[in-house]
C-alpha cells in the first residue's frame, strides 16, 4: 500500500513540475538557449545544416539563394564569420528555415554588406517572402552601405529575429509590411537613413530587449494598422537625428500600442508622437513605466488628440523634455 501511495505522489510531483515549466516558457515561445525554441531544437536533431563561407569580395547573392533553395523546413543555414557582399536580394522562400550567423557570444561576427547593382541603386539584402511562416533569423549583421531599400524586409508571418545588427541602411534597418506576430529580441538597429524598425499594417508584433539609436528618423514606427504592438525594455536613443521622422516612436492609425519599461532619451523631437496623418483612431494605447528624458520636444505628443481614445499613461519619469510632459496640437 505504501509503495502504491508513493508512486502516486511521485506522479503528481512530475505532473506539477512539468506544468510549471510549461508556464515559465509561455512568454517567449519555448525558448531554451541562444534564441532557439524547444520545437526548433527538436527539429535540429534531424536538420540539415548548410554553410555560407565568407568570400570577402565576390557577390554571394546566388550562393546564399542556392542554399535556401536546397533547404526544407527545419534546416539551418550558417553564415560564416567574415565579409559577405550582396548585390541582389536573397529571398527566404521556404517556411521553417533558420538563418544563423557565427558570433562571439555577444555580437555577430559575420558581416553581410550590401553592394549596389548600379550607380545610385540598391536592394534589400534579405526578404522574408509573402506566405512564408516561422522563419528564424539569429546572430546576423547587415550593413546597408547607405544604399536605398531596407536591410531586411519581412512580409511573412511569425518571423523571429534575434541577436542581430541592422545598420547603415539608406531606408530602414528592418521593414515589416503586412506581416503579423513578428518577434524581435536582442536586436540593434542604428545609423539608418530613416527608421530603425518600421511597421506598416502588421499586428501583434513584439519588440523586446532591443536598442535602436541614431537613426535619421524614428527609432520605431507603429503605423498603418499595426495593432497590438508591444515595445518592451528598448533603449531608444538619439533618434530623428536629421528630422526625417516625427520623433523616437511614431504612432499612426494603430490601436493597442503598449510601450513600457523603455528608456527614450535625447531625441531630436518628441519622444512618443501620435502623428495621425491617416486620420484614424489610436485606441487603447498605453505608455507606462518608461524613462523619458532630455528630448528636444514633448515626452508624449498628440497631433489631432481627438483621435487618441482610451489612452493611458502611468509610472513614467518625464523630465528635462523641452516641450514638457504631454502636449497636443490640432
Amino acid at each position: 500500500m505504501m509503495k502504491s501511495y508513493l508512486s502516486k505522489v511521485a506522479l503528481l510531483i512530475f505532473v506539477f513540475a512539468s506544468c510549471g515549466k510549461s508556464d515559465m516558457l509561455k512568454e517567449r515561445p519555448n525558448v531554451i538557449a541562444n534564441g532557439i525554441t524547444a520545437q526548433e531544437s527538436a527539429l535540429n536533431q534531424a536538420a540539415t545544416i548548410r554553410y555560407l563561407p565568407a568570400q570577402n569580395g565576390p557577390d554571394e547573392t546566388s550562393a546564399l539563394q542556392a542554399l535556401i533553395d536546397q533547404s526544407v523546413a527545419g534546416d539551418i543555414i550558417i553564415i560564416r564569420a567574415g565579409n559577405h557582399y550582396f548585390s541582389g536580394t536573397v529571398h527566404i522562400n521556404k517556411s521553417g528555415l533558420t538563418i544563423r550567423g557565427e558570433h562571439n557570444g555577444s555580437d555577430p561576427t559575420n558581416y553581410m554588406r550590401k553592394a549596389a547593382t548600379a550607380s545610385g541603386q540598391g536592394v534589400s539584402v534579405l526578404d522574408v517572402d509573402v506566405n512564408i511562416v516561422n522563419t528564424v533569423i539569429d546572430w546576423i549583421y547587415v550593413d546597408g552601405g547607405m544604399l536605398p531599400e531596407p536591410n531586411i524586409r519581412v512580409f511573412g508571418n511569425d518571423t523571429k529575429i534575434y541577436n542581430s545588427h541592422f545598420r547603415n541602411s539608406g531606408h530602414s534597418g528592418i521593414l515589416i509590411h503586412n506581416a503579423n506576430r513578428i518577434w524581435i529580441e536582442g536586436v540593434k538597429t542604428y545609423y539608418n537613413y530613416v527608421v530603425g524598425i518600421s511597421q506598416w499594417g502588421s499586428s501583434d508584433n513584439r519588440i523586446k530587449n532591443c536598442q535602436t539609436y541614431e537613426n535619421g528618423g524614428e527609432g520605431i514606427t507603429i503605423d498603418g494598422g499595426s495593432h497590438n504592438c508591444f515595445v518592451e525594455n528598448v533603449w531608444i536613443y538619439k533618434n530623428n537625428t536629421h528630422k526625417r521622422g516625427v520623433g523616437a516612436i511614431g504612432i499612426d492609425a494603430a490601436n493597442g500600442a503598449n510601450i513600457f519599461n523603455c528608456t527614450i532619451d535625447q531625441t531630436n523631437g518628441h519622444a512618443v508622437r501620435f502623428q495621425n496623418n491617416l486620420n484614424q483612431p489610436d485606441d487603447g494605447c498605453q505608455v507606462y513605466n518608461n524613462i523619458i528624458t532630455n528630448n528636444q520636444g514633448c515626452a508624449i505628443s498628440m497631433r489631432h488628440p481627438q483621435l487618441v481614445t482610451n489612452f493611458g499613461q502611468w509610472g513614467n519619469t518625464m523630465t528635462n523634455n523641452t516641450g514638457g510632459s504631454i502636449c497636443s496640437e490640432p
